[in-house]
């Protein structure tokens, strides 16, 4: 059982996998938030020669490729796919976790 928070409209959505994911589902959302993942490491590594090694550089990659992701939730929410009152804190919520892995993965990348 989903519950719904105020501001959450997710739970409410047909067909909602949120409350009892299956293994398929969890596969389906975990394969591309791994391919974000490279993705950014390969925007730090790109992003090296301008800034340098070090925290400055995986900072930036991550702000550039949240930046990038939210427009298109942006657009999705001016679809009216979702309400704005949903997909903001989501956003707002992932910019914090994306510079962590940036720093994360941007620690043990060697070239």
């Amino acid at each position: 059982m989903v519950t719904t928070l105020p501001g959450r409209d997710f739970a409410a959505l047909p067909h909602n996998r949120l409350g009892a994911p299956t293994p398929g589902f969890v596969l389906l959302n975990a394969v591309p938030d791994l391919l974000e993942g490279i993705s950014i490491l390969w925007l730090c590594a790109v992003l090296r020669p301008l800034y340098g090694p070090g925290a400055k550089t995986a900072i930036v990659a991550a702000v550039a490729w949240w930046f990038v992701v939210s427009l298109g939730d942006a657009t999705w929410c001016s679809f009216g796919f979702f309400p704005a009152s949903t997909v903001i804190p989501l956003m707002i919520g992932t910019l914090p976790a994306l510079i962590v892995a940036a720093l994360a993965g941007a620690r043990f990348y060697r070239e």
